[in-house]
């Protein structure tokens, strides 16, 4: 019995409805009026909490308004920062340092590539993983929150930090844009996007990685680790149920990625139940590593319709 990567592929096939849009201005407008509420409701338990809506303290030593401590002066100081009073008392020149300010900021990674192009019931994983993209950036834009993202597919669409709704909109748009199979085996892979992230965004800001992560290696584990030195990262792993559990369907021809159609018996319990074990055990593996590295992880399947109860969204509390 081949394993669970193995019997994944023979039984993957490309849904017709990639040919539409993922998501309609009607469902996008639907999503932008739910984070609202998600975002207005504090008793939710699953809102990412920051101190206030706007530009915020942070951890980080830089020349923003709030005065935090003074050290000894050291060649190069600017001369206004000069601590008098620290400096008669001591002696020596001392400078003040002050608490940087940070406007909190998300930034999206949303995959769209290949593996994310499958769906059988419900919806595609793209398109369960761009509603929950909808969902951060429309509840970000509500709490001033910059946004930006990539889209990974296989020419990665990077986005620019930006507050301005209508820019934050066009990237939602662009997340849901139509999504049919992918006709190149070329892709970028996790691990050659991370450190670009890494190396793009501010300090503090929330990191979405939206995948269904089959390529969750040890290469990926060094860039996730750096990240986290940085950022806070929510990883939300976008499955179909059928990766899960496979349906009594009789015999069938399933077409893989690689194009080869496989004769598949799925009315086999022994098939069914071997497949459901091997699945349960690479999803909790992935679940376990990612959670061991310090991430925050979410399992979400595609015919989940209220992904904002699972996902923690923006959430600026008032002081």
């Amino acid at each position: 019995m081949s394993d669970i990567s193995d019997i994944t592929s023979k039984r993957r096939r490309h849904a017709t409805m990639g040919n539409n849009q993922l998501l309609t201005e009607t469902e996008l407008q639907a999503l932008y009026q739910r984070a609202r509420s998600a975002t207005a409701d504090a008793s939710l338990q699953n809102l990412l909490e920051q101190r206030q809506a706007g530009d915020v303290a942070s951890r980080y030593r830089g020349a923003g308004l709030d005065y935090a401590e003074s050290r000894p002066y050291q060649p190069g100081d600017e001369p206004r920062f000069i601590h008098w009073s620290v400096t008669a008392r001591t002696g020596k020149p001392h400078v003040k340092q002050f608490r940087e300010e940070r406007r909190p900021a998300v930034f999206i990674v949303l995959d769209r590539r290949n593996a994310m192009r499958f769906g059988t019931k419900v919806r595609l994983k793209a398109a369960q993983a761009a509603r929950v993209a909808a969902l951060v950036a429309f509840a970000a834009t509500q709490q001033s929150w910059a946004v930006s993202g990539v889209i990974l597919e296989t020419q990665p669409h990077w986005f620019p930090a930006s507050t301005d709704t209508h820019a934050v909109w066009e990237f939602v748009r662009q997340c849901a844009a139509t999504c049919p199979p992918l006709l190149t085996t070329h892709e970028p892979t996790l691990a050659s996007i991370l450190p670009l992230i890494n190396a793009s965004v501010v300090r503090g800001t929330h990191v979405y990685l939206l995948s269904d992560f089959t390529d969750l290696d040890a290469e990926c584990e060094a860039h996730i680790l750096q990240l986290l030195h940085h950022h806070p990262l929510f990883t939300v792993q976008v499955l179909d149920t059928a990766e899960c559990e496979l349906p009594a369907a009789g015999r069938v021809n399933l077409q893989g990625l690689d194009g080869v159609t496989h004769r598949v018996n799925l009315a086999d319990p022994t098939l069914r139940e071997q497949f459901s074990q091997q699945a349960a055990a690479l999803h909790n593996e992935q679940a376990q590593r990612l959670r061991g590295w310090g991430c925050h992880y979410t399992q979400l399947l595609t015919d989940v319709d209220a992904p904002e109860l699972a996902v923690p969204l923006p959430h600026g509390m008032g002081t």
